[in-house]
């Protein structure tokens, strides 16, 4: 193939070469294979925001995920693309004591579905998730703003849901923690709104933040998520997907091609466009006659989330020797250096490998602020907050690696952009409506698992549908896309068994309280 599309006119070109890019060329491709599909990504890589990377490990070496890593089996549109590339998953570990570390700095255990904490504060968070989650519900997938309070909730932000609901501390550390790593940002940045149709998108609250079955972190994907990318490069051909060539400009002047620039300098001709850029970086491009100014204006509305993440991998599964399943939930602990309101950890998991490599995998509380320490200064913290969780052996690592995805060049953080108070309300159009004849794709678009990997897979698949009704009206489709938006089901909407009991538990109280009202006034 010639480096310049000077001589040549493709069916399509997709701009980014991430899960939904690869997907959507992927699709198109299925439907005819004789079409002419190129792919463009901006870095030297396929991927988009998955990364797996090679690692010294106990029996050599092995790789692991510092991107997008977990999937579940609600995840209907993932797990056909895996099946479809001969995929596999494994499940996440999860047997032993959890840790939970909140504001009062306080190390808790527990073996249960029932975190540790005083009953008030179990009582104040079902409140509270029962709340979002019936909320939740009556937000419509296909568009959040036929919600009756669509304008209401679009106003304020999830903090001040949370200020208006919450009277306990413990609560509320929960929910910001949770909220930190789901979005990479805090709960006063989002539009309640967005929130709540994110949630429902997923199959409510618990799904998103569990590790259990029909939750979003109940399987890891063997070989890693980057491989997904990697093998839909195989699959569309080597020689159709150009790295290294970031999009400058697109040019509709004309009616009948469309002409793309890479900072390169080539140029490329095509009929219609699939962009799978990141939001944000969708209207970095110069669009010629006019610029998609509803997007753009989402684009300024939706800053994308900073998640910082490590792996460390050892010799041997010391904290499961201890009886802990790897799993700590954290705002932080006090802070340890200058600078950092809090300590390193936020989020842990157990990261051992189906080769039987030991090691943890975690994300940074306060991600913005560790991204101004060195790489040193950053495992000396985790190590030593390991270490008062699980023990000395936290200090003594076989590797550490990690990935500022705020420093990730075309990305500029993960895992999602947020949509802050009245994006909705206003530009929501600038998601999905076709600009001429440009068509959106990325995570933040789908219905379905919006903002995680079957999220972009989804989008990818409904933009191909998109443009295919466009280039050949009358070709014979399958409704595989249909199919799979239909298997979402609402069993994961139940109210966790320990909630429920929560809710018991103060249903209880307060009878007795009345009761003793009762007597007390004879």
């Amino acid at each position: 193939m010639a480096s310049s599309g000077e001589d040549h006119t493709w069916d399509v070109i997709v701009i980014g070469a991430g899960i939904a890019g690869m997907t959507a060329a992927y699709r198109i491709l299925q439907a005819d294979q004789n079409a002419r599909v190129l792919v463009l990504e901006a870095k030297d890589r396929v991927g988009g925001r998955t990364d797996t990377l090679e690692m010294n490990a106990a029996l050599g070496k092995d790789v692991w995920d510092l991107g997008g890593q977990w999937v579940g089996r609600t995840q209907h549109h993932m797990l056909w693309l895996m099946e479809e590339l001969g995929i596999t998953k494994y499940p996440q570990y999860t047997a032993g004591r959890k840790v939970l570390r909140l504001s009062d700095d306080k190390i808790r255990s527990y073996t249960t579905s029932i975190p540790t904490l005083p009953l008030m504060s179990l009582i104040d968070l079902h409140r509270f998730m029962s709340a979002v989650d019936r909320m939740a519900k009556t937000v419509p997938i296909d568009d959040p703003r036929k919600a009756v309070y669509a304008e209401e909730w679009d106003s304020i932000t999830l903090e001040t849901l949370m200020r208006r609901l919450m009277w306990t501390q413990s609560a509320w550390d929960v929910t910001d923690a949770a909220t930190c790593v789901v979005f990479g940002t805090k709960p006063r940045a989002i539009s309640l709104l967005s929130h709540l149709h994110y949630f429902n998108s997923g199959g409510g609250v618990e799904a998103l933040i569990d590790t259990k079955e029909d939750c979003a972190n109940e399987y890891k994907i063997t070989g890693g998520a980057m491989q997904i990318c990697e093998r839909l490069r195989d699959a569309v051909g080597e020689k159709n997907v150009l790295i290294g060539e970031p999009v400058t400009e697109i040019d509709q002047s004309d009616e009948d091609v469309v002409s793309v620039t890479t900072a390169t300098g080539k140029n490329f001709r095509c009929r219609y466009i699939i962009s799978a850029a990141p939001l944000h970086c969708s209207v970095d491009i110069d669009y010629i006659p006019h610029q998609p100014t509803v997007r753009a204006s989402l684009a300024l509305h939706s800053p994308v989330g900073h998640l910082f993440k490590f792996v460390i991998s050892y010799k041997k599964a010391f904290w499961r020797e201890k009886g802990y399943s790897g799993e700590l939930v954290s705002t932080g602990g006090q802070p340890v250096l200058p600078g950092c309101t809090s300590g390193p950890l936020q989020l842990i998991y157990d990261a051992s490998t189906p080769n039987g490599n030991p090691a943890l995998v975690g994300f940074y509380a306060n991600g913005r602020e560790w991204s101004n320490k060195t790489e040193e200064e950053c495992k000396g913290a985790v190590l030593n907050a390991l270490a008062e969780i699980f023990g000395p052996e936290a200090k003594q690592p076989i590797d550490f690696k990690q990935k500022d995805w705020g420093k990730e060049p075309y990305n500029g953080g993960c895992p999602v952009n947020v949509m802050t108070p009245g994006a909705i309300s206003y530009f929501y159009d600038g998601l999905t409506q076709p600009f001429d004849r440009i068509h959106w794709a990325g995570t933040e678009s789908a219905t379905i698992w919006r903002g995680y990997m079957s999220g972009a897979v989804q989008s990818g698949m409904r933009a191909a549908d998109e443009v295919l009704d466009r280039l050949w009206p009358g070709l014979p489709r399958d409704n595989l896309l249909k199919e799979l938006d239909d298997m979402r089901s609402d069993k994961t909407r139940q109210i966790p068994r320990w909630l429920s009991l929560s809710g018991a538990v103060a249903v209880g109280l307060l009878f007795s309280y009345a009761v003793r009202r009762y007597w007390l006034t004879l």
